[in-house]
């Protein structure tokens, strides 16, 4: 069989682009849960559109492809994927699995990594964070911290019934409440850019409940340039453009 043809038949199989140490991804929590109990790891568990959500494959991307996150994960952690995919086939038993996981966890958009502990206790949220591996594992390594974590209850302690921010933030601070959308960074090359509006991330055509208030709005992203974000407001017949701080 000649080279190329072995190499076609290889990538059809899905044997190309896996990295014989890389940590598995499973798909069954509970299962998940046993093992981090048994070796004294954390579980992450993360919420993705893996076919279609920009920020999710950004995110996989630059964090979860990269070696200094699989080296870490080895070490310390069980990784769950619940995907919500548009185009992947899932069985109808992993699809409803995945909805209840959602609703268990108060999943309202993707990407949203949650964190536990061997004995299924929920220690954090993470979304995507800029900047590679390094800033990510730097929220991860917080929770292998008992001392710190309890540094921050001791100092914080009215603020452990507060739920985390989806995305960016350390995982120890209160959501903020955002009083109007704001353009909070942009991110990704110039022909993948992703916005983060508020507490959301989207790409070119993404939508998603975005926090305002004391409630959420329906936001869709249309056009994201260097220093702002087009977007449309369920309810509202304009457009809206919405610039960085600071932007001219």
């Amino acid at each position: 069989m000649k080279p190329k043809l072995v190499c076609i038949l290889a990538a059809c199989l899905g044997l190309l682009g896996t990295s014989p140490g890389a940590t598995p991804w499973l798909t069954d929590l509970g299962a998940g849960l046993e093992q981090a109990k048994a070796d004294g790891k954390l579980v992450l568990v993360s919420f993705t559109g893996s076919d279609w959500c920009g920020g999710c494959i950004t995110l996989r991307r630059e964090v979860f492809s990269q070696p200094e996150f699989d080296a870490f994960a080895a070490e310390h952690l069980v990784l769950i994927e619940v995907d919500f995919p548009r185009r992947k086939a899932l069985s109808a038993a992993q699809r409803s699995t995945n909805e209840t996981l959602a609703r268990q966890f108060g999943v309202t958009g993707f990407p949203t990594v949650v964190v536990l502990d061997g004995t299924g206790k929920r220690l954090g949220v993470i979304g995507y964070l800029p900047g590679g591996p390094k800033p990510f594992l730097s929220v991860l390594q917080h929770f292998l911290d008992p001392q710190a974590a309890k540094r921050s209850e001791e100092i914080k302690p009215e603020r452990r019934r507060e739920p985390l921010p989806l995305f960016g933030g350390a995982p120890t601070q209160p959501p903020p409440r955002y009083t109007e959308l704001t353009l909070k960074g942009i991110s990704g090359s110039a022909n993948r850019r992703m916005a983060i509006v508020n507490n959301q991330t989207l790409g070119v055509g993404e939508q998603a409940r975005v926090k305002l208030g004391d409630g959420e709005v329906r936001v869709r992203c249309l056009e994201i340039a260097d220093t702002s974000a087009i977007v449309m407001v369920d309810g509202e017949s304009q457009r809206r453009e919405l610039r960085l701080r600071g932007g001219l």
